[in-house]
């Protein structure tokens, strides 16, 4: 039950990204400033929750902290080119990029976790099939907005992105649980936030670079919206590293895809009133009948 519900909360935030970057669109807020002061926020967060008088293990010296530190950097290039990819494509198409790349861990934990089951293959490939559909938008007749070979990049370099992060994260995970077998699942959890606090630590150094260099344009609104952004992140990523420690990724990625999939779709659809066309709409379909595929 406390899996199920961690991976529910984990659901929630994640189809919250993407929404999150079109107000910042509206509201006109720098998002590479809103992604610095997300980081840094989500890495106070985590070093809160992994501490308890001390510190429960010396970064440092562990072994995952060089994957971390790969991983910080993936973070904040799926942030950036999530922001560019709602700004390009929208809501609804960043979301299917992000979330049909659940195949990518799913592939990775079934060879590298041990006892995980096996993919159903097919459905992998209607989800491949389904969000190159949803991707390309075709020509527009009115030539309000012509079809560039960056509205298939920019997508993909989410699909990319979002997909090695989740993989990098689950192998992370496996070998913190799998290493700590004999401790106490609460020290387990302390260390789980320790590693997400130092995955953002590393994102929000490198996202330093953007800030320094925007930081002409500094406005308050953007410290919020990044702060806003931030506890969203860190509720999203740590939820999700204990969902993973009773869920297998056969389920747990399919199921964390769908509801991120239906949600932002549905307020890409409703309330941004984003066009889409046929084949886009099929390419949705085909995407989200593969993942209840691969739930069931």
């Amino acid at each position: 039950m406390v899996a199920i519900l961690n991976l529910v909360i984990a659901t929630i935030c994640a189809a919250m990204f993407s929404i999150f970057f079109k107000i910042f669109e509206i509201r006109k807020i720098d998002s590479m400033q809103a992604i610095f002061f997300n980081y840094l926020t989500a890495f106070v967060l985590g070093l809160i929750f992994s501490f308890d008088g001390t510190l429960v293990s010396n970064p440092l010296k562990e072994r995952w902290l060089g994957p971390v530190a790969l991983l910080g950097f993936i973070f904040i290039a799926g942030m950036v080119i999530l922001s560019k990819s709602t700004e390009s494509v929208g809501v609804a198409i960043s979301t299917v990029c992000s979330r049909a790349s659940m195949i990518i861990p799913i592939i990775l934990s079934y060879i590298f976790v041990a006892g995980s089951k096996k993919p159903q293959w097919i459905a992998v490939a209607l989800v491949v099939i389904g969000m190159s559909l949803a991707v390309w938008t075709g020509k527009d007749k009115e030539n309000v907005r012509k079809f560039s070979i960056m509205d298939v990049l920019i997508p993909l370099g989410v699909f990319l992105c979002f997909g090695l992060s989740n993989a990098i994260n689950k192998l992370i995970q496996d070998r913190v649980v799998v290493n700590r077998a004999e401790w106490p699942d609460a020290m387990v959890n302390r260390e789980l936030s320790l590693v997400t606090a130092c995955i953002f630590l590393f994102a929000s150094v490198y996202g330093l670079f953007s800030f320094i260099r925007n930081r002409h344009g500094f406005q308050w609104k953007n410290v919020v919206g990044g702060v806003l952004l931030g506890i969203v992140n860190y509720v999203c990523t740590y939820s999700l590293m204990i969902a993973m420690k009773t869920i297998d990724s056969s389920i747990l990625f399919p199921v964390h895809n769908l509801g991120i999939v239906t949600i932002g779709a549905l307020v890409g659809w409703l309330h941004y009133h984003e066009k889409m066309r046929p084949h886009q709409v099929a390419g949705i379909i085909v995407a989200t009948g593969a993942i209840c595929w691969l739930c069931f």
